[in-house]
């Protein structure tokens, strides 16, 4: 029987062989289909895992296919496959050659499918019969297929007859895609698979029947990722007792083994859902009261058995949602958290801070992952305080003493509280966590953090209603005589907290959320009046003898924000211990020294890997544009000088990148705000702060790497391609870009010689003539044109009637200089594609102006997007390689305010305001002139770029480089 996976990344035969063979040995896999990459990965690797896999018992398919491959006009790509295939085995030693040919050819996703079948039916099946007597030349060789389970429903061209007998004839075997989570049942395996079984009339044992474990955006029902291998297992065992009925029964494939590689990884690290950790964590106790954690001096230190420990404590901040969905929805699965939890800890993290109260899976999956564990993962619990009704509808601020604000706060503690001692059912309500909480994870939790960041207006109209209330005195906490009536209210939080934990017979460390905007210190340059208009002390309020556990301070320590970090002269000259400049490390230094005697954690820091840049920080750290590799080092720098400042944790923001999130200078372009989490802005810096990117496509294979091979475009799916002089533009995308090939057809690309202009219209009106391409007229307005000349000479321009930019801060707000030509979008006046950075700031001791600060977004940067490449950077937008050039655009730099439902903004003069419109697509219209005899800058019709909008975005994780620098990092303060 054939027990067969997919390796989809070739070049894992290379990066984890032996972990490869001894997996799917351990699987009981005898059948691999290997993705073929044809270019990259060196004959010898294939040699070498064909030899070791076929001495283990296990034979390996040469795996390859496209849609495209369905059509008779692309029949070559397949014989090229197959010669491929063919000359290597020629080549090499019997043991080290491919024992057969699979295809993946769904001819039934192209996007003319619907109109055309029988059309594309019969060239299909001219194709495979290609396939088939080519590969056949080799009589060594068998040949495969991987087809839809509903392939009885299409019916052979002319007759009345479906494929099915026509596949199980012509091929040795075909593999049923049966994606379902259950082996019985309505719409189950059985279900779907046995109208196949029961047509099919053949000899021999010919079909495969496949499963899932990739995370689909198809549906839960449709993968066992959300289930995990223990229910796949089961699930099988009884699918395979009912499938020996039947004689074509062939055997199983589990797609795929990335997937299911992870999935056991995780599954190893934790014991059973069903079964109760063992206490691995002492506990001290003591007059009824059990901790694990308490304050120690001005630390805050962890029971060892013996005596209480202090460390310094680095960690990390953890989301609460994934890809298309927002943090109120609460998507993470089971298997998510074991996986980030072991992630965590191969990081060298020791705490997670969760800003909520997650779900009862969270707490569950905590327990068991730390079940098994020597050093357990413990967790900051945060408590969510109403903010938006702190903040009131105006933005001006709320009393917090309004008792529906108050008691709304005093519940969610209670239920907080609740939730971690495993004690709480809470009701379904939209935008926080539900269900049953019957796990105990007290024993893991390391302190509590309350509330949020704190709007300073609110602090200001608290303290201006309550302002001759006495200060507020508690069981556990109190304020002091001097302190403010918020500072009270906070206290009298804290107490809340404290005495709902002490019902339990347990005290942890106890803090409130703060960050610079509020904090004790004084910035008399600091420009805006908001950002020093307030301050709550964490020094005007104690605990009381009752409480043993102590108290901290918790702030948010951004590099970038407020303005003050850049302008105070005493920290542009601060130097830090290792005598270096260091403006964040001088904040850092007077925070820490107002707090004396009480242990103080960043509870945020951190800088973004984003292509798009919100505000420039002292000494480089900005906020945005970033690679990764520099988005490591400074978060490392920044750690390291926290611990220099005597800080006694830091928790960095965040674990994962974050789709929902939006930050001040794209939100206004993200319409409807509704659907942000359904795409990737690369221009959003608040979406790209994760030591975990997470990017399109089901997994990295699926996606388009700027690299100059073209093999990933040879198997996208929705693309078009056209032919111009000298070259051929494909075009395809993901819900991050959209991306161009560029591939000539004689001669290398030579930017020397070569210009190359692209027009791209997305909706009516717009530009035939550019001011940057004169000489060149195109055929339809355009909205933006990407001039490419090489080097640093390459940019996105928009259209200055279309440019939002100058719109709202020449025309609107009368901030920067502008020109009354620029509302005529027929002109031809293409701008700098740029985002606001600051508004014009005056300096109040340095009595000076600081201009407005912009940021070109639209210089296009050169380099190869492959993580695998020594060279990666991820803020590349363009390579070159020989004939091939590939290109990518993120979405909002072509007038995207939502590229899931294909919404563009309108041109803003017209619209007054930034509205959103229907695009029927993207035309797209080339131009290259080279020098020499040979020169030409003639065009024929553009492309028009059409997709299906989409629902639930498709994505997979990827370890950022920053990953590995932030491993080491950790690993320090261990």
């Amino acid at each position: 029987m054939i027990k067969a996976t997919w390796i989809w990344n070739a070049k894992l035969i290379s990066s984890e062989k032996n972990d490869i063979i001894e997996f799917t040995k351990q699987n009981g896999i005898n059948l691999i289909y290997l993705h073929i990459d044809q270019k990259t990965i060196p004959q010898q690797e294939y040699r070498s895992f064909i030899k070791e896999a076929g001495a283990a018992g296990i034979q390996v398919d040469a795996l390859a296919g496209d849609p495209l491959w369905s059509l008779t006009e692309n029949q070559q790509s397949i014989t090229t496959l197959v010669g491929w295939v063919q000359d290597y085995n020629q080549s090499v030693n019997k043991d080290e050659r491919f024992s057969g040919i699979h295809a993946d050819i769904e001819f039934y996703t192209l996007a003319h499918w619907n109109d055309n079948k029988e059309d594309i039916t019969q060239q299909w099946m001219t194709n495979m019969e290609h396939l088939i007597s080519e590969t056949k030349k080799d009589q060594n060789l068998k040949v495969s297929t991987d087809v839809p389970f509903w392939i009885n429903e299409i019916l052979i061209p002319g007759t009345t007859e479906s494929l099915t007998n026509w596949l199980v004839d012509k091929f040795d075997h075909i593999m049923l895609m049966s994606y379902r989570d259950q082996a019985e049942g309505t719409n189950s395996i059985m279900e779907i698979v046995d109208p196949i079984f029961k047509e099919a009339d053949s000899k021999g044992k010919k079909v495969v029947v496949g499963v899932n474990l990739l995370k689909s955006s198809e549906g839960n029902g449709t993968t066992f990722y959300e289930e995990g291998l223990d229910e796949m297992e089961h699930q099988l065992s009884i699918l395979k007792e009912k499938l020996t009925t039947y004689r074509l029964y062939a055997g199983i494939a589990i797609h795929d083994y990335e997937s299911w590689r992870d999935l056991a990884k995780y599954s190893a690290e934790s014991t059973p859902a069903s079964v109760q950790s063992t206490k691995v964590m002492p506990v001290y106790e003591s007059n009824g009261i059990k901790k694990v954690a308490k304050v120690k001096g001005d630390h805050l230190a962890l029971y060892d058995g013996t005596s209480w420990k202090s460390t310094f404590w680095a960690g990390m901040n953890l989301g609460a949602t994934t890809p298309g969905h927002f943090p109120g929805e609460l998507s993470p699965s089971r298997t998510d958290y074991l996986r980030w939890f072991s992630q965590m800890q191969e990081m060298n993290v020791k705490v997670v801070r969760i800003y909520t109260i997650l779900p009862p899976v969270f707490y569950e999956a905590l327990n068991e992952f730390n079940g098994s564990k020597k050093v357990p993962l413990l967790i900051m619990q945060g408590i969510w305080s109403p903010d938006e009704e702190l903040a009131g509808e105006d933005g001006k601020g709320r009393d917090a003493f309004t008792p529906d604000i108050t008691n709304a706060f005093k519940k969610e503690i209670e239920d907080a509280v609740q939730a971690i001692h495993g004690d709480a059912i809470l009701p379904v309500r939209y935008g926080h966590a539900s269900g049953e909480y019957r796990t105990d994870v007290s024993q893991y939790l390391l302190g509590w953090i309350v509330g949020t960041e704190w709007h300073p207006y609110t602090v200001e109209v608290t303290n201006s209603i309550n302002k001759t209330m006495t200060p507020f005195t508690g069981d556990y906490f109190t304020a002091k005589d001097d302190a403010s009536p918020f500072e009270s209210w906070l206290a009298s939080m804290l107490d809340v907290l404290a005495k709902k934990e002490v019902q339990y017979g347990w005290q942890h460390p106890v803090s409130f959320t703060n960050w610079l905007s509020t904090d004790p210190l004084t910035h008399p340059n600091e420009p805006l009046k908001q950002e020093d208009l307030v301050s709550l002390d964490p020094m005007n309020i104690v605990e009381t003898s009752a409480w043993t556990a102590g108290y901290f301070a918790s702030y948010h320590v951004y590099p970038y924000y407020p303005d003050f970090l850049r302008y105070e002269e005493k920290y542009q000259t601060y130097r830090d211990k290792n005598g270096e400049i260091n403006p964040y490390a001088g904040y850092l230094h007077d925070l820490r020294a107002y707090h004396k005697g009480i242990p103080v954690f960043v509870s945020e820091f951190g800088v973004p890997s984003s292509r798009g840049i919100t505000h420039y920080g002292a000494a480089g750290l900005n906020q945005g544009m970033h690679t990764e590799k520099e988005q490591g080092q400074m978060d490392a720098d920044m750690l390291h000088s926290i611990y220099e400042e005597e800080y006694d944790g830091a928790l960095l923001f965040s674990w994962q990148d974050e789709w929902f999130k939006y930050t001040w200078n794209t939100f206004d372009l993200e319409i409807p705000w509704e659907r942000r989490a359904a795409w990737r802005n690369r221009l959003t810096n608040e979406e790209n702060f994760g030591v975990i990117a997470v990017e399109p496509g089901k997994s990295a294979s699926d996606m388009i790497i700027l690299d100059g091979i073209t093999t990933d475009w040879e198997k996208r799916k929705e693309k078009v391609k056209q032919s111009y002089p000298n070259f051929d533009l494909t075009v395809a995308h993901d819900e991050a870009y959209l991306y161009l090939l560029l591939k000539r057809q004689e001669g290398d690309w030579d930017f020397s010689k070569d210009k190359i202009n692209i027009g791209f219209d997305t909706l009516k009106g717009g530009s035939q003539v550019a001011d940057k391409a004169p000489g060149i007229a195109f055929s339809g307005g355009i909205e933006f044109l990407l001039s490419m000349q090489g080097g640093g000479n390459t940019r996105l321009y928009v259209n200055s009637a279309y440019d939002q930019h100058t719109w709202l801060y020449t025309y609107i707000k009368n901030l920067l200089p502008g020109d009354p030509r620029y509302s005529e979008e027929s002109l031809g006046l293409f701008l700098p594609w740029k985002l606001a950075l600051n508004k014009e700031l005056y300096l109040p001791v340095d009595k000076k102006t600081v201009p407005f600060e912009e940021y070109d977004v639209g210089v296009m940067k050169y380099g190869t997007s492959d993580p695998e490449d020594p060279a990666f950077n991820t803020l590349s937008d363009w390579y070159v390689d020989g004939k091939v050039l590939e290109v990518r655009i993120p979405w909002m730099m072509l007038g995207f305010t939502d590229p899931s439902s294909k919404l563009v903004w309108r041109y803003p003069y017209v619209a007054k305001g930034l509205v959103s419109t229907t695009s029927e697509g993207v035309r797209i219209e080339p131009f290259v002139k080279s020098d020499g005899p040979s020169a030409s800058s003639a065009t024929s019709e553009p492309i028009l770029y059409q997709w299906d909008a989409w629902e639930i975005p498709t994505s997979h994780e990827r370890k950022k480089q920053s990953f590995e620098i932030l491993r080491k990092a950790y690993g320090e303060y261990q």
